[in-house]
């Protein structure tokens, strides 16, 4: 039995008082990702990124405990500076499917992360036990100080 999309999906957005090429440019370019990736107290370590259609971007996220997270991702579109899809898991198993989208706005840039996973259960399971939605807003939030100290 096929579960409605909405029910597996994530989706957040938010407005940035940033150009869009700007934002892009943190979010794909290595040089940049690793100064602002992931929630609060989190960093990475042995980030490696191919990026292109089937490439991937390979890292460990350490938490605030030192507990070391896997990260694989697989680049499934790549439409600069606008629209990014990738498969993210961590090198087991695919947990979702990303999308990040980047519309240039009066204001800056709208983005928008989609994480589509394959059940409803699947994206309760992280939204509970792992606090998917606040780390994505601190995620948002740590991109936003970053693109700030970018642009100064």
């Amino acid at each position: 039995m096929a579960s409605n999309e909405s029910e597996r999906e994530l989706v957040l957005q938010r407005q940035l008082p940033f150009p869009r090429e700007l934002v892009w440019l943190a979010m794909t370019d290595p040089a940049h990702v690793d100064n602002w990736w992931g929630p609060d107290g989190f960093s990475n370590e042995g980030s490696r990124m191919d990026f292109r259609v089937g490439g991937a971007w390979t890292f460990e996220m350490v938490g605030p405990d030192g507990t070391r997270y896997p990260n694989h991702s697989v680049f499934k579109e790549i439409t600069p500076p606008s629209r990014l899809v990738y498969d993210h898991g961590d090198g087991q198993r695919i947990w979702f499917e990303a999308s990040i989208s980047l519309e240039e706005s009066a204001r800056g840039t709208l983005i928008t992360l989609r994480q589509l996973y394959p059940s409803q259960e699947s994206r309760d399971e992280v939204v509970e036990k792992y606090g998917a939605l606040e780390g994505a807003k601190q995620h948002l939030n740590k991109l936003e100080i970053y693109l700030g100290k970018m642009q100064s």
